[in-house]
């Protein structure tokens, strides 16, 4: 349960810094005049689409945290461990990385007021996260076929209840990602596309920081030592 302290920790500590931002210990009604004038303009409010998204990432982190933690507890760390074609497995995480990435493209072209730029990064990110789901469908089928559904240990239970989870949460966001891509495609410019694209790209470096969490508790990664030492009993 190591991870889950952790990721709550981590929480706590973005949270309290946000907290510090909004000016919650000022009185204003203890002041006189320029102390009830609105927050300098250096200071903006987060939108509230942007802290409804990071209060549900955040949801979602602790629900795959404990996950983990339950995985380190049922599944000892030198029990089976999932092994699909590792090229497959690191050819679809390099997928996941680059619609991330995309989508920073996108999102930086959008800023500059470049819309056939921010398009151009939508579509491929579109591609690369289908290409990620893919490569799990094929990854899901290789473990299938191997027996590993009926394998008498916890270990393939979980392999399919984390990664289905995490496909879930992906397929969610690229119905965002559509809605967003076709809205570009049919014109709206990039200060609208803007702050849509800001948060898909919230969304899936939120997902792939996950994803790469569970690449190490899957499977056979060089982090993998360390993901089992985190997940184990506190």
């Amino acid at each position: 349960m190591s991870l889950v302290l952790l990721y709550l920790a981590v929480l706590g500590g973005l949270a309290a810094r946000w907290l510090s931002r909004q000016r919650l210990g000022e009185k204003p009604w203890l002041e006189a005049g320029p102390g009830l004038a609105p927050p300098p303009p250096d200071r903006p409010a987060a939108p509230a689409a942007q802290v409804g998204l990071a209060l549900f990432l955040a949801a979602v982190g602790l629900l795959f945290a404990l996950l983990a933690g339950a995985h380190g507890m049922r599944v000892p760390a030198g029990a089976w461990r999932v092994l699909p074609d590792p090229r497959l497995v690191w050819l679809a995480t390099g997928l996941l990385v680059l619609a991330s990435a995309a989508l920073h493209v996108a999102a930086g072209a959008a800023r500059r007021g470049d819309g056939a730029g921010a398009r151009a990064g939508l579509l491929v990110a579109g591609a690369a996260t289908l290409g990620f789901l893919a490569g799990q469908g094929l990854a899901w089928r290789q473990l299938w076929g191997s027996g590993a559904a009926t394998a008498p240990d916890a270990a393939g239970a979980f392999f399919y209840l984390i990664t289905a989870l995490h496909a879930l949460h992906l397929g969610g966001g690229l119905v965002a990602l559509g809605s967003v891509t076709a809205a570009g495609l049919r014109g709206l410019g990039p200060d609208g596309l803007h702050p849509r694209i800001a948060l898909c790209a919230l969304y899936w470096d939120a997902l792939m920081a996950i994803w790469l969490v569970l690449f190490g508790l899957l499977f056979r990664t060089p982090w993998s030592g360390w993901i089992d030492a985190l997940c184990g009993p506190a």
